[in-house]
């Protein structure tokens, strides 16, 4: 089976860590990788203004589904635009 990302993701991405290697068995919501993306947030500066930041935001892609890696068509440090 091919797993795909989904469109949900804020992407872009950048695949950090892959969590399992080819013949790796995975259970469902186990973790298969990680990765980060950035996204712009208000902040308070600490004198009462709102500005806007980038923030990185680490987090782990977890599997669909029970089953087992075949191959991955993901490296470590691919950045993925979209699904």
């Amino acid at each position: 089976m091919l797993l795909r990302l989904p469109p949900s993701l804020h992407y872009p991405i950048t695949i950090t860590s892959l969590l399992k290697k080819p013949g790796d068995e995975v259970k469902r919501d186990e973790a298969l990788f990680w990765y980060v993306y950035y996204s712009e947030v208000e902040e308070g500066d600490g004198v009462g203004n709102i500005i806007k930041v980038q923030r990185k935001f680490p987090t782990r892609f977890e599997s669909p589904v029970d089953g087992e890696v075949q191959e991955w068509k993901i490296s470590k440090g691919d950045v993925i635009d979209e699904p």
